[in-house]
Formats: structure tokens, C-alpha cells, sequence
């Protein structure tokens, strides 16, 4: 990817998708209305191609191309995705990851996060996107009536093990509930 389409597709936006900064007091009110008309601007443009080869670039192009391919829907960069999130490679890029597979709301978004939450939950050591993959598998489970995420939070499940020795309120599940449905539900009603 070069300068130019970082300047067009990146740089404008990586800021405000950050940790779902377009929905915290980070941004300005000023901010957040220039993202949405940027946003809002560039999306008809957005392509599957465009999507996937940011999800292939360094973090904030990761960032950037899977938010977009999940307020776009673009399903056909799922397994792309998957296995950038599964590896999780870069810093931070996790987050549009998780974001993505809970805007397809499919199958394989839950089988992608129950990987990811199998394998990282028992990580204890690793601050990864654990609270960005539990509510996202909740928010799946709210929008398609199923109960895939009771298995992790059952007493003694994987997420109160994983969660135990952390203090920050970052990990509470109901913190990272109402953020990650703040966060889908702009969208929805701003991009979707």
C-alpha cells in the first residue's frame, strides 16, 4: 500500500477506530461529526479489495480495513481476519478483528472467537482482546437468539479464571459489554 492510499484510507480514521474511541469522550464533538462525514464520504469507495489489502498491512492499516469490512459487511475478508486475529500479530488491530467478525454475526465469527477465547482466556499473562472477543460472542448470541458465551462465563469458566488476578475495571464484563454495544450500535445507526 502506498502513501497516497494511506493518506486516503488510514490516516483519517485508525485514530478515532482505536479502541472504539468514536464512541468515548476522546473525541471532540467537532471530531467525531469529522469522522462521521469522512466515514461517510469514502464508504460507497470502500471495496473488499480495499478492506483486505489494509487487513494485510501493519496495524492501523489492519485496524482501519477490518472496521470497514465489518460496517460494510464484507463477509468474502472473514477468513482473512480470522486468522489475523487468531494470530495476533500487531498491537491493537484485535479490536476491528473482533469488531468485524460481530458486525457478520455468522457461524464462523462465533467458531473465529471461540478459538480466540479458548486459546488467549487460557493465557493468563496475556492483555490481548479478551475484552473486546467476550462481548462481541454476547453480542452475536443477543442479535442471532443463541448462548454461545454462557460456556465462558459460567462460575469458574475461563473468563472469571482469566479475569481473577486483574483489578482494572477494564475487565469487567459488564464494562466491556456496555462499551462494545455502544460501539455496534453507532455504527449500525450512523454507517449501516
Amino acid at each position: 500500500m502506498d502513501q497516497l492510499e494511506i493518506q486516503r484510507w488510514v490516516s483519517p480514521f485508525y485514530l478515532a477506530i482505536l479502541h472504539g474511541n468514536y464512541v468515548s469522550d476522546i473525541l471532540t464533538v467537532d471530531e467525531r461529526n469529522q469522522f462521521n462525514q469522512r466515514v461517510s464520504e469514502v464508504l460507497p469507495e470502500m471495496t473488499p479489495q480495499i478492506a483486505s489489502s489494509l487487513i494485510s498491512g501493519h496495524w492501523r492499516e489492519a485496524i482501519t480495513g477490518s472496521w470497514f469490512a465489518g460496517v460494510k459487511k464484507y463477509t468474502e475478508c472473514q477468513s482473512q481476519i480470522t486468522k489475523r486475529l487468531l494470530a495476533s500479530e500487531t498491537c491493537y488491530a484485535g479490536q476491528s478483528h473482533v469488531f468485524a467478525l460481530a458486525c457478520f454475526a455468522n457461524d464462523a465469527s462465533v467458531s473465529a472467537l471461540k478459538q480466540y477465547l479458548d486459546r488467549y482466556l487460557r493465557q493468563l499473562d496475556c492483555y490481548y482482546d479478551q475484552n473486546w472477543a467476550m462481548p462481541a460472542l454476547m453480542w452475536i448470541d443477543e442479535m442471532n437468539g443463541t448462548d454461545h458465551a454462557s460456556e465462558y462465563l459460567k462460575a469458574n469458566g475461563l473468563w472469571e479464571r482469566f479475569i481473577k488476578e486483574k483489578n482494572s475495571e477494564a475487565w469487567c464484563i459488564q464494562t466491556c459489554q456496555k462499551h462494545f454495544w455502544n460501539l455496534m450500535n453507532y455504527c449500525k445507526s450512523q454507517f449501516q
